[in-house]
This record gives C-alpha cells, sequence and structure tokens, in this order.
C-alpha cells in the first residue's frame, strides 16, 4: 500500500517510489506510480499488493520464482514438494545436455501452491503466468485438472503427481 512512510521523505516536497522505498525491489513494482499519484495528488488511499510477486533472474539458464520457498513454507504448515529435472525434448534434438528443473511447494493440509521455482530457457514467461494461478490460490488439484501443452516445458507444472518430499 502507498503510505506516508513510502511517499513522504523528510522533506516534504520530495516524494519517492520504487526501490528507495526498500519494499521489494524489483522494476515492476516501481510501476506502481497510478498508485502513488491517486494517494498523494488525488486523495484517494490506493493499495499496492506486494504479495507474491514473481521475479525471474535473465542469466543462461533463466531462473524464475514466485511465493514461499520450501524452507520458508515449512516454517508456516506441513509442505509437500513436487519436483523434476529433465532434459527438455529441443534441447535433445539439438543434442545439447541443457536441464530444467522446476518445484511447486504445496501446503499438506490445504491443497494451496504456495510456491513455485524454474530454472529453465524462458523461465520469466512461465513464472508470470504461475505466478497468476498462485496469487488467485490455486491448488494443487487445480494444476493437475490443465490439460498438458505436448511438447512443452511448462507441461512439467501440470503433471508431476507424486511429491518428491514432505516436511
Amino acid at each position: 500500500m502507498v503510505d506516508a512512510r513510502s511517499v513522504r521523505p523528510p522533506v516534504p516536497s520530495i516524494y519517492a517510489i520504487g526501490d528507495v522505498t526498500n519494499r521489494v525491489n524489483l522494476t515492476p513494482v516501481a510501476s506502481a506510480r497510478p498508485a502513488f499519484v491517486a494517494t498523494v495528488f488525488d486523495g484517494k488511499k490506493t493499495p499496492v499488493d506486494h504479495d507474491l510477486i514473481p521475479s525471474a533472474v535473465f542469466t543462461q539458464p533463466e531462473f524464475g520464482t514466485v511465493g514461499l520457498s520450501e524452507e520458508d513454507a515449512r516454517g508456516q504448515a506441513a509442505v509437500e514438494i513436487y519436483a523434476t529435472s529433465f532434459k527438455p525434448m529441443q534441447s535433445g534434438f539439438a543434442g545439447r545436455m541443457d536441464r530444467v528443473m522446476m518445484k511447486l511447494v504445496v501446503n499438506a493440509e490445504t491443497r494451496q501452491v504456495l510456491g513455485c521455482h524454474i530454472v529453465a530457457p524462458g523461465a520469466g514467461e512461465m513464472i508470470q503466468l504461475a505466478g497468476i494461478a498462485i496469487k488467485m490460490g490455486a491448488t494443487k488439484e487445480d494444476f493437475d485438472r490443465v490439460c498438458a501443452v505436448h511438447p512443452t516445458m511448462s507441461e512439467e507444472l501440470v503433471t508431476m503427481k507424486t511429491p518428491v518430499r514432505m516436511a
């Protein structure tokens, strides 16, 4: 939420949004400027939701994440971990040894997916879409009901059926 602490530094005529507020230091979070304008200049308190923001690291391979890590989730509830590591078809056909890793962190009792983590080419694109489902409160069974698009790397998110560990 845009509040006085985040937009009113010690100099009353200077405001700040984005990384300098030290909330979630990601470029898209700074794009909450419409909420800033509505709150500060229009007098309409406009919340910015800083929960469950997908993020990606554009390395080779990419890394995408949204939600809780396995370790953080374990501190809140009993969890089931669904994970896979595989050589995608496109790498195999090209004779490359690239591998993909995907993980879903699931609350064992409520079945809600608490986190998703992907290391793969295109992980940024995949995590954005997984973030929508997780933000909506999707359960593992919601993921399981989605028909897989074959042959894609992302189909693994809906075909992992057995937890690799429980904590």
